[in-house]
């Protein structure tokens, strides 16, 4: 199925979804370009394709999910650096617990 684009610069001719796709990710084809099949006569702008518009939701929940597992760590490696910070002692005797055992010898 070809797709013709129209844009500022002209009008591009693109032989399948996948080429289009691979130009939309890359930023060539804008959201405001307009698209239309061979075939049909209706020209629609790119952003409102229905497979453009489920990336880009997709997009959007991926960003939100990110943040949140990134917040979370955050918030984890805080806590642990509050926990080491309050019990130094139980620190520093675990160290020299294991420093004073059995050593290992390699061959």
């Amino acid at each position: 199925m070809k797709l013709y684009v129209r844009h500022a610069g002209g009008e591009l001719a693109v032989p399948d979804m996948k080429e289009f796709l691979l130009l939309w990710n890359r930023g060539v084809i804008a959201a405001d370009d307009l698209v239309r099949r061979e075939g049909i006569d209706r020209w629609v702008k790119a952003a409102e394709l229905p497979w453009i518009r489920g990336l880009r939701e997709g997009d959007k929940r991926d960003d939100r999910r990110l943040f949140w597992l990134t917040l979370g760590l955050m918030v984890l490696g805080l806590c642990a650096v509050f926990w080491l910070q309050a019990h130094p002692a139980a620190i520093a005797k675990r160290a020299q617990l294991g420093s004073s055992g059995v050593q290992f010898r390699g061959p």
